[in-house]
């Protein structure tokens, strides 16, 4: 059971950092270590057994997804069940998600088991999920294949006077039709010079002639996330259209190629930033390159400058640079790729050249 090995690789890592036990409240984290997907679940994780923890909501959908926990149905917050049933020991270690647990349910949780040592950490479950296994990497594809399908779809609905918020609605429609559970995340539109702005939200505004519109967009599937760019133009394309997309995409696939296991974060940013950078628009590539994919669209690892961790093999990533120019328009390009050990292999088949689209 795959549930039983990832908890495996955290109680490893848990004894690596000295510690008795973590109690799991983020929920993303909880699903990737019992496969529950209810919206309301925790879990600790102990040395000899796991106690997983919800309402009765959830009674029966707990006895069908989660298999390796001894399950508890509540009706009040999850820690009292701890203390009611005695389930830590004194003085015992126990890991908290520092990086998810809010500060007022951390007070809670501590004056309700002051006798329990509890040390924040950072997300070490992120860290190991990183790491897909290959029924994580089937469901990726799957995702990134009806994204694929859905934007050559699309395609004939992209012309003059068609609205961003139709485009998103259709794109969301499309999705389910061809067996997604949905959008991966709402939608980004923009066209002409709403496209500057990297995480634009869909509007009114219709498509004009000259607009490039930028379009990232995924659909979800097994609970897992794609995440694509594409770039289109409307009407005729200007030397600066041209000029523009070509270093966008001169730097996209340089990162493609530089991609492997064993490349730090930092290092893959800056092969993708330098192109941009020797270009001349340098200051206009205003985010990281990219970051992991999973239960989350935006997941452990980022690829930036601030990451000096190399990637490993494995791991799912979106390699995505962009130009984006203030009351012009903007240019990304966004493929969600595998890392493997000499190589990176881009799961998107959707076209990177240009579309020109009258």
């Amino acid at each position: 059971m795959i549930y039983n090995s990832r908890v495996t690789k955290l109680k490893n890592k848990l004894a690596q950092l000295n510690l008795d036990g973590i109690y799991v409240t983020n929920l993303t984290n909880v699903q990737y270590l019992t496969g529950f997907t209810g919206s309301a679940g925790s879990l600790l994780v102990l040395d000899d057994q796991q106690h997983f923890f919800t309402d009765g909501r959830y009674i029966e959908q707990s006895k069908e997804q989660v298999k390796n926990c001894i399950i508890h149905i509540v009706s009040s917050a999850h820690y009292l069940e701890i203390k009611d049933k005695s389930l830590i020991a004194n003085d015992q270690k126990i890991g908290i998600e520092s990086q998810s647990m809010s500060i007022h349910l951390y007070d809670k949780v501590r004056a309700a088991l002051p006798y329990v040592i509890f040390e924040k950490i950072n997300d070490i479950i992120g860290v190991l999920a990183a790491v897909k296994d290959l029924e994580e990497i089937e469901s990726l594809k799957a995702a990134i294949e009806i994204t694929d399908t859905v934007f050559t779809e699309i395609i004939p609905e992209l012309k003059i006077g068609a609205t961003e918020k139709h485009i998103a609605a259709k794109i969301s429609y499309l999705f389910k039709m061809h067996g997604a559970e949905g959008d991966s995340y709402d939608s980004i539109i923009g066209s002409g010079y709403l496209g500057a702005l990297p995480h634009a939200r869909p509007t009114d505004k219709q498509f004009e002639s000259g607009d490039f519109v930028v379009m990232d967009f995924g659909a979800l599937y097994n609970g897992y996330h794609a995440d694509m760019t594409r770039t289109v133009l409307i009407g005729k394309a200007t030397e600066r259209h041209m000029e523009i997309y070509d270093i966008v995409l001169e730097s996209q696939l340089a990162g493609i190629k530089a991609a492997k296991a064993g490349i730090t974060g930092a290092d893959l940013d800056a092969v993708c930033r330098n192109v941009i950078k020797d270009a001349g628009y340098g200051n206009q590539f205003i985010h990281s390159t990219g970051h992991g994919i999973g239960l989350e669209v935006h997941t452990y690892p980022r690829i930036s400058s601030f990451n000096t961790k190399p990637l490993l093999e494995n791991y799912v990533v979106t390699i995505e640079p962009g130009i984006y120019i203030a009351n012009w328009g903007g240019v990304r390009i966004e493929d969600d790729c595998w890392i493997q050990k000499d190589k990176c292999v881009p799961l998107n088949q959707s076209t990177k050249e240009l579309l020109i689209l009258n």
